[in-house]
């Protein structure tokens, strides 16, 4: 029977998801990854099969962790505006943060990898699918409680929010005045709380 790997797997996909989400799929070797992981190739390919096989696990654990933030500050009791006001904010924030202009692992990966890999393609689809949802349920919370307008279009507004976010995300690998951020989500904010037709 063949002895279990030893080493702490959490650790080792986030290790190599750094790796991944600095310099991208294609000029990731297996050398960069052996020197991040302090693995040998044979425990990396023992455990995750293959190059491949490492980055979609680093790629699901980004994309469930961020998922499960984007749940926590959408799914707050209160206000559901308030709510997306906050992501957005925290969203700022981060990109202020982002010095060398790292960007969204999700994103990059889809920008990289969407022409090469349908099956990637498809997977971060799903996730950034998931995350438009989250935020037109937030929206109909709203249209619910009065805080927008009902006869606009929950989904569009959510993908027009989803474009915005793809943007600034790109954007931010200019590493851009920081003034532009607050002044995009400004703008972005404000045509959510056009007003309500009576």
């Amino acid at each position: 029977m063949a002895r279990p790997a030893e080493f702490d797997r959490t650790d080792v996909l986030e290790k190599a998801m750094n790796v991944f989400w600095r310099t991208g799929y294609n000029a990731s070797s297996i050398t960069d990854l052996v020197k991040a992981t302090q693995l040998k190739p044979g425990s990396l390919y023992g455990a995750f099969h293959s190059k491949r096989g490492l980055f979609v696990e680093a790629l699901d654990t980004y994309c469930v962790r961020s998922l499960e933030r984007i749940e926590t500050v959408l799914g707050k009791p209160g206000s559901p505006i308030q709510n997306i006001e906050s992501f957005f904010i925290i969203f700022c924030n981060e990109l202020k943060k982002d010095q060398i202009g790292k960007g969204c692992f999700m994103i990059n990966t889809m920008l990289e990898l969407a022409t090469e890999n349908d099956e990637i393609r498809e997977r971060v689809g799903m996730y950034l699918d998931k995350v438009e949802q989250h935020f037109c349920d937030t929206l109909i919370k709203a249209q619910q409680q009065g805080e927008i307008d009902p006869q606009k279009d929950a989904q569009d507004l959510a993908t027009y929010l989803m474009t915005n976010i793809w943007g600034l995300r790109v954007l931010s690998s200019k590493r851009p005045d920081q003034r532009k951020y607050e002044a995009v989500i400004k703008n972005l904010l404000f045509a959510l709380h056009s007003p309500v037709s009576n």
